[in-house]
Order: structure tokens, then sequence, then C-alpha cells
């Protein structure tokens, strides 16, 4: 496949996609992780402000959401206002999310969910982001499965930008573009997974090597409005998506996509695998190289392509 330049389904921007630049995907070996005291075991932490206990708060937790010590944003400072939370997603250490079972990331989303609502409910915050960092390259720093939720005081200028692009497709089209999405992938070499309530598909223009993006197929605006069934169902793509990367050994990160304001919109959930780093075009211009073609990303994911036995160090 030559290099060709491709344009996101609805919003301005460009890749590069480039599979000349990359090679098979194979099998890595994580560096160990660091001897310590891990501050997100039981045993570990102390005096934490605790805002979700996943049992009442009564008997032992398996997840749990904390005031994170090291914030960027705090409620009492004016310079810099919001709230960061760390959910911990369970006392076990050095379990991946890809290995709990499907009733447990159900009950990570339903942490999730609790902290959303709160803190969206609190004053002068303007947006709420729910993420994941997984491995080094992906800027977590704790080796301990866990997640983050952040309360911001400011509309980032991405996600407004993303919310104007998606109001004038839905203007122009009278559809949302989401929706558009799951019916023009359906049955192309990018689909991954689906069932009665979810859409897995490697994105067109996907600005990261193997992005993968799970979209529920009724048309909701935010997290708080999935069923049980549908976290069900993104507990199920998560284990598919995320268990590759673990075989990989390659960094992650998720992130939830919500409504803005309580405007229109179509929430789902993008994974963006982390095994390049940006260099100066990237850095420079915004436009992305990708070296792995979504469509081969798909394969893998699909199971078509086998992994290398390649290892490096």
């Amino acid at each position: 496949m030559k290099p060709e330049i491709r344009k996101d389904y609805f919003k301005d921007e460009y890749v590069i996609i480039a599979p000349g630049r990359g090679n098979r995907p194979h099998k890595t070996i994580n560096a160990p992780d660091p001897v310590g005291v891990c501050h997100f075991c039981p045993d570990g932490m102390h005096h934490e402000k605790v805002t979700y206990h996943d049992n009442g708060r009564t008997g032992e937790w398996e997840i749990i959401s904390v005031i994170n010590k090291f914030a960027a944003l705090e409620p009492d400072n004016h310079s810099a206002y919001g709230q960061s939370e760390v959910i911990i997603e369970t006392r076990r250490h050095g379990m991946n999310l890809s290995e709990f079972s499907v009733d447990h990331i159900v009950r990570i989303f339903n942490a999730y969910i609790h902290r959303y609502d709160a803190l969206r409910a609190m004053p002068g915050v303007k947006h709420v982001i729910v993420f994941k960092n997984e491995g080094g390259r992906a800027g977590a720093s704790i080796p301990h499965s866990h997640s983050q939720i952040m309360a911001l005081p400011i509309l980032p200028p991405k996600i407004e930008k993303e919310a104007r692009e998606y109001n004038k497709y839905y203007l122009e089209n009278d559809s949302c573009p989401y929706c558009d999405i799951i019916k023009l992938e359906t049955g192309r070499p990018r689909f991954i997974w689906e069932d009665k309530h979810l859409f897995v598909l490697a994105p067109y223009a996907s600005d990261c090597p193997y992005g993968a993006w799970l979209i529920p197929k009724r048309h909701i605006r935010r997290i708080s409005d999935l069923t049980h069934s549908e976290k069900e169902s993104i507990a199920m793509a998560l284990k598919i998506v995320l268990g590759k990367m673990d075989e990989m050994g390659v960094s992650y990160n998720y992130f939830i996509e919500n409504s803005v304001n309580g405007e229109d919109y179509h929430m789902h959930i993008k994974i963006a695998p982390r095994p390049n780093i940006w260099a100066g075009l990237e850095l420079g211009t915004g436009v992305i190289i990708n070296p792995v073609p979504p469509e081969e990303a798909a394969k893998l994911y699909r199971g078509q392509i086998e992994l290398d036995n390649k290892i490096e160090s």
C-alpha cells in the first residue's frame, strides 16, 4: 500500500497513512515494575480522601475513587479550579484491565458514572473527562490499574472544535455523524467487532497505530445514559482490544467523549495506543503519520493477523 493522506470523517483533520514506515506488529517485553511501595495497593494507601467506594464504605473495597494527592486542579484554588480524582480499579497489583471479568469492568464504569455525574454538578465546572493511561509511553506513573477523572473550569478547544464540527455535520446532513459512521463502516475492512449494542472499528483516518473507537449503536449523549447491557458490551470490546495491546506490550490511553453542556452528541470511547513517538512533523503541524493502516489494525483485532514472535528489549 502506498502512503495516503486521509481526512477525518467529519472533522477538518488530516492523517498520513504511511505503511512503509512501520513493521508488522510484534510482541515486546515490558519494563519490570519499579520495586517499592505501591500507593494504590491497600497497604500503601494512607489518609486518602475517598469519593467513591464500591461497597458503600462498608467492608473491603474492590473499586475506589480518591482525590489525587498531586492534583493539577483543586476546588479551593482560584488559579487552577477544578477537581482531579483517581479511580483505583482493583485491590490486586499487577493486573491489566483486559484480565478483569466483564462484571468487574461494568462495576468500573459504574464508578466512572457516579463520579462523572458528581463532578458535572460542581459549580463552575464546564467539562469533565474520564480517561485511562496505561504504560509509560501513555503517561502512567504507577503500574497499578487505575483511571482518572478531571473536572475543568474551561471548555478545552479540542472539545469545543469537535462539538462545533459535529453540529455543522448534523445541520448539513440532518443526521448524527457517529450514527452514519456505523452505517458506513458496517461490513467494511475497518470493522473490528459488534453486537446488538456496540460497534467497534479502526477509524479511517486513525491518528495512532492500532487506534479503535467503541460507538454505542443507540444514540446516547453521555456515559450516564448507558444501560447495564451496553456497559457489558463495552466491557467485552475493551477485553478484545486492550488484550491485543497487552499482548504487544503497547502503552495506550483511552478517553470517553460525552455531550458538551447537554447538547446533542453521540457518546463514544476512543482508544489511542502509543507505540510510537511524535516527531517534528506531528508537533510542528498537527498532521500525524500513522505507519499502521487501520485496515491492518482491524485484521489484527479480528485475529486474521498473528503477532510475530520477534522480541524487543
